[in-house]
């Protein structure tokens, strides 16, 4: 079980331009030319299309591109390692197939997730679990619905981390407003749960976790044995949508894969501006 981090991305952050070289830290680097990606890809990979479905691609890889240059000062390699990776073709490869991802997708929430494994995938260029972990993430992202990012983080948000700090109820009721409230509420069929295990980022088993149970291992200062503790957060509603997710869907029997775990914990980090250190569960 791992501590979350409150500490927030974006501060003292540079803006960047997007297209020709790009300054990080003072060192140039040639990662992405808007003009150049849009051409490869309206011509190799789209064809002939009609002008109005060109617009609509441009656009939508505008929009990965000013996600992508938000993101770059996470970037933690020197200039030299940097090249290396963006010019290796397992990179290469990859890069385009985040591209032509988010050229099919007006999705902002799509083009922010892709732009962020991206450059995780450029951090961890050279450690071969996650370079490959990361490359597989970024082909299955786009094949999630929101709903089902949804269910992967709030799967991994109590079945593999805890907040640090949480000595009282009233404490532990903010922390579900503040952090599990956003992806509480998805559909609940069967059909989103089967499609995340044909996806490769859960397992569903037979055997479920009770969530109660969770709570008492994370935090049992908090929740002791003996104590009706569904009544003790009865008057919060974030905790009773929780518990009736929790328990009416299989949720409760999913298990994440490495690929889940990174989507999960990308998402969750767009969606709080949280920080996760993924090298606790892939190293």
């Amino acid at each position: 079980m791992v501590e979350i981090s409150n500490q927030k991305s974006g501060d003292n952050s540079t803006n960047l331009q997007a297209g020709g070289g790009i300054i990080v830290n003072n060192n140039a680097i040639a990662l992405y030319s808007i003009e150049e990606v849009s051409k490869q890809l309206l011509g190799s990979v789209f064809g002939e299309l009609p002008d109005e479905t060109k617009t609509q691609i441009t656009q939508n890889q505008k929009s990965y591109f000013e996600a992508l240059t938000e993101n770059l000062q996470k970037i933690i390699k020197d200039s030299s390692d940097l090249k290396k990776v963006i010019d290796s073709p397992d990179f290469q490869y990859i890069s385009k197939k985040a591209s032509i991802s988010a050229s099919r997708s007006s999705s902002t929430d799509l083009h922010k997730n892709l732009s962020s494994l991206i450059v995780q995938r450029v951090n961890f260029g050279d450690e071969d679990l996650k370079r490959i972990v990361y490359n597989e993430a970024i082909t299955t992202i786009d094949k999630l619905t929101t709903d089902q990012l949804k269910i992967l983080t709030l799967c991994f948000l109590l079945k593999r981390t805890k907040l640090s700090g949480l000595t009282n109820i009233e404490q532990f009721k903010q922390y579900l407003d503040q952090r599990i409230k956003p992806f509480i509420d998805f559909k609940r069929t069967r059909a989103e749960f089967e499609h995340l295990a044909y996806t490769g980022c859960a397992s569903i088993s037979v055997a479920g976790h009770d969530i109660i149970e969770l709570f008492k291992g994370n935090y049992p200062d908090i929740f002791k044995e003996g104590g009706n503790h569904e009544e003790l957060l009865a008057d919060n509603g974030t905790a009773t949508k929780l518990i009736s997710a929790w328990k009416e869907t299989q949720i409760q029997n999913m298990n994440l894969t490495s690929v889940g775990i990174v989507i999960a914990s990308t998402f969750y980090e767009q969606t709080t501006g949280d920080m996760i250190n993924i090298d606790i569960w892939i190293n």
